[in-house]
């Protein structure tokens, strides 16, 4: 997927917690997303016309600011604030729920911030599914060494033993979180009756 329609799920998300402008989306997606993954105004406002054509977002021009005073710089844009409606809140649970994105580490990061949002079921499930992937994957790093480790120079050996080593993280940080999740769902009580 095209990183303008990875978008659409942090965007959505960070509306649904409140009504922002332009500029402050691409601030709190920038601290949300880290410094690997910049967001330029050609992918953000795209994505917001987007999410505005589907019906998932509204728009809102604010009241103009003050008069400028004598002197004063001109030209000062009036920001448009976006927000989220319902269908956009709806779009936004069907895309977190979506269990496929859950082999790409680039989709499962992005669910991941927004988890509070999935019911507990949801979340085990994507969790759960990330592990399946992640083993799937240790498994084939382990079975290419085997099958080619005579054939690795020292620099391909090196990079194999360090994908395997942070697959293994991975595999660990994702059964930390599947034991927290399973302890969590214990000690609260089903309230969706």
């Amino acid at each position: 997927m095209k990183k303008a329609g990875m978008l659409e799920l942090p965007v959505l998300g960070l509306l649904k917690e409140r009504s922002m402008h332009g500029y402050e989306l691409r601030k709190q997606l920038g601290a949300m997303l880290g410094p690997f993954y910049q967001v330029s105004w050609g992918s953000l406002y795209p994505t917001l016309r987007r999410l505005a054509k589907a019906g998932a977002v509204e728009k809102a021009e604010p009241a103009p600011d003050k008069p400028k005073t004598a002197g004063a710089l001109t030209g000062g844009r009036r920001k448009t604030v976006y927000t989220i409606t319902s269908q956009g809140e709806a779009m936004f649970l069907q895309m977190l729920e979506e269990t496929a994105a859950a082999v790409d580490a680039e989709h499962f990061t992005l669910k991941l911030a927004f988890f509070r949002y999935l019911a507990p079921e949801a979340r085990l499930a994507l969790l759960e599914r990330r592990r399946a992937y992640l083993q799937e994957k240790l498994a084939q790093f382990k079975s290419n060494l085997r099958t080619y480790r005579e054939r690795m120079d020292g620099y391909a050996l090196s990079l194999q033993n360090h994908d395997m080593r942070a697959t293994e993280s991975d595999i660990a940080w994702i059964e930390e979180l599947i034991t927290n999740e399973r302890n969590l769902n214990e000690v609260r009580p089903n309230t969706q009756s």
